[in-house]
């Protein structure tokens, strides 16, 4: 059973038609390189798989589970919606940091107030983050 599979997934914006049926398919231990030009529609498949766009037509699983089926699919709720992005990160294009914010305080953020986790849970693990890209010296800035 594939971990991640995208069938025929498909998503427009009025008449410009982004994604035309991408399919695929990726197992536990793969690794999947998304290429291509630009504007060729690869932040849109990301935004589709973490619902931060609703696919025009198509299927998203994870683990055999279905997130995503626009035959016959019900309008998702939000709270549908959170839970199927647990399955994925999203790295944004564009700095969504808080400027006022130091860097560790950008990334406990959201840990703390929408996963409820402890404040020195969050620390400890974005500053095990920072480690393993190098930047712990930075978590002050």
């Amino acid at each position: 059973m594939a971990l991640l599979e995208v069938k025929a997934l498909c998503k427009s914006f009025d008449e410009l038609q982004v994604l035309r049926g991408v399919s695929f398919s990726m197992e536990q231990g793969e690794t999947l390189s998304i290429i291509g030009p630009s504007g060729g529609g690869k932040t849109t498949l990301l935004r589709c798989m973490n619902f931060l766009e609703i696919p025009s037509s198509g299927r998203i699983s994870v683990n055999g589970e279905t997130l995503f089926d626009s035959a016959g699919q019900r309008t998702l709720s939000e709270s549908e919606i959170r839970r199927n992005r647990l399955h994925f990160g999203l790295v944004f294009q564009n700095f969504n940091l808080f400027p006022h914010f130091s860097v560790l305080r950008n990334l406990t953020e959201a840990p703390v107030r929408v996963l409820g986790r402890e404040k020195i849970q969050a620390r400890e693990e974005a500053m095990a983050l920072l480690r393993k890209v190098g930047l712990s010296d930075k978590a002050d800035a």
